[in-house]
């Protein structure tokens, strides 16, 4: 155990050497500063994910939605005959549903498909402008809380050693 404490330290210490680390407080701080970095890189990463989702759903229910209005108008005007319902039930169902979608989600308007399109553009360029960085600050930050954690117990053991040290003393 020892020699793998020895092992961990030593890489600890290069790596702060080769990042041009040289207090505990300069660690901490750019520990913190990855820490916030990585986090609303993250962040930001996901908000356009889960609008990127929110837009190709409500894609395909308007798709379908629109898609099957003729044949609801047809079943409408039937007096919602179960005649006309039985053959065109997979339509209906589907129209039926994003209908629900748009009530749940409170939608009174629908947007056209071409607005949400001109809506996913930005949101791609931006991600894919996003995502090369992602991979290099999430590295960044987990080296630098892994040398920050190691530095903690370094010091936490050396404290302890020099305390039993002045108890011994005394």
């Amino acid at each position: 155990m020892r020699i793998f404490n020895l092992k961990t330290a030593a890489r600890t210490l290069i790596f702060l050497k080769e990042h041009g680390i040289d207090s505990y407080d300069e660690l901490r701080e750019k520990s913190d500063t990855a820490s916030t970095e990585f986090h609303q890189l993250s962040s930001r990463l996901k908000e356009i994910g889960d609008r990127q989702k929110a837009i190709i759903e409500l894609q395909y229910h308007i798709g379908h939605y629109s898609k099957e209005q003729k044949i609801y108008e047809q079943y409408k005007a039937s007096g919602f005959d179960q005649a006309l319902y039985e053959p065109n039930r997979a339509p209906l169902t589907l129209r039926k549903a994003g209908k629900n979608y748009f009530d749940s989600i409170g939608m009174k308007k629908l947007p056209s498909i071409n607005a949400l399109k001109q809506e996913w553009a930005p949101l791609e360029t931006e991600g894919r402008k996003l995502s090369p960085g992602y991979k290099t600050t999430k590295e960044k930050y987990l080296s630098l809380c892994t040398a920050k954690a190691n530095a903690d117990v370094m010091l936490s053991g050396s404290r302890q050693t020099q305390k039993s040290h002045d108890r011994g003393a005394r």
